[in-house]
């Protein structure tokens, strides 16, 4: 009789928000086409048990800007951003690094993760000239064994607006985190990032507008004293400016 109980319970503990492994600590690059950066994260075992053949997957899966969203797979494979080398520790022990599993996908395999361990992962992007700007989407997976029993978490880019709509709504307080995670086939939700690339604004319009501010303030200092006529020598001076300036434009014009 006790048994269906005992099994939710654990199934409870294991999907509870505040207890499935913390993904945190999120750098994500900023790059400009034709630049490579690191796209680095960590990831908590908040389990009060060790969690056995980890495999965490971090795939670019959209790309979207003001005008326009689109998925990956719509992009010529020339103009997409590329995943190169993946890597992993330990926190403070060495690393681990392999190539990725596909040009939009990194791939960790990890045996173990001890209870209140972190680690630490990392997969390098790299870009062309030709890179379409943007902010891409990165999506994650994550599948491991929690006393023996097989479990997988996945974030927000898996699923279609429908069928995240009919997994969030008209829900009871025993769902955890409020969500029907048995529609969505997973045992957690872990978060999406995302990483930018753009070329960056050109600086020059700046520097003229705070040239020409700075010449005008300066100036609407000047014409004020010249009106209050506190300074003579600034309004002989204004004079002479005045008449040189007279004689270039008469030059100038005839």
């Amino acid at each position: 009789m006790m048994l269906p109980i005992a099994k939710s319970e654990i199934d409870d503990y294991t999907s509870h928000p505040g207890n499935i492994p913390n993904f945190h600590n999120f750098e994500t690059p900023q790059l400009e086409p034709g630049e490579n950066s690191f796209f680095s994260f960590e990831i908590q075992n908040r389990y009060v048990e060790n969690i056995t053949n980890v495999s965490i997957n971090a795939e670019i899966y959209h790309r979207a800007d003001i005008d326009e969203s689109e998925s990956l797979e719509k992009i010529n494979s020339g103009k997409r951003p590329i995943i190169g080398e993946n890597c992993w520790n330990y926190k403070e022990n060495d690393e681990n690094c392999s190539d990725s599993l596909s040009p939009d996908k990194a791939g960790f395999n990890i045996e173990m993760i001890a209870v209140n361990q972190t680690i630490q992962l990392k997969f390098d992007i790299n870009t062309n000239d030709d890179t379409i700007e943007g902010t891409y989407f990165v999506r994650f997976s994550m599948n491991y064994q929690l006393n023996e029993t097989d479990r997988t978490l996945q974030s927000r880019g898996f699923w279609d607006m429908e069928q995240w709509t009919n997994a969030t709504t008209n829900l009871t307080d025993e769902y955890p985190g409020n969500i029907n995670l048995d529609s969505l086939n997973v045992d957690g939700i872990i978060p999406d990032s995302s990483f930018g690339i753009k070329k960056p604004i050109p600086k020059w319009p700046l520097y003229i507008l705070i040239t020409l501010t700075v010449v005008f303030a300066g100036l609407s200092v000047i014409f004020y004293l010249e009106e209050e006529e506190t300074y003579p020598e600034l309004n002989k001076w204004l004079q002479k400016m005045r008449g040189k300036f007279n004689q270039f434009w008469l030059r100038f014009k005839y």
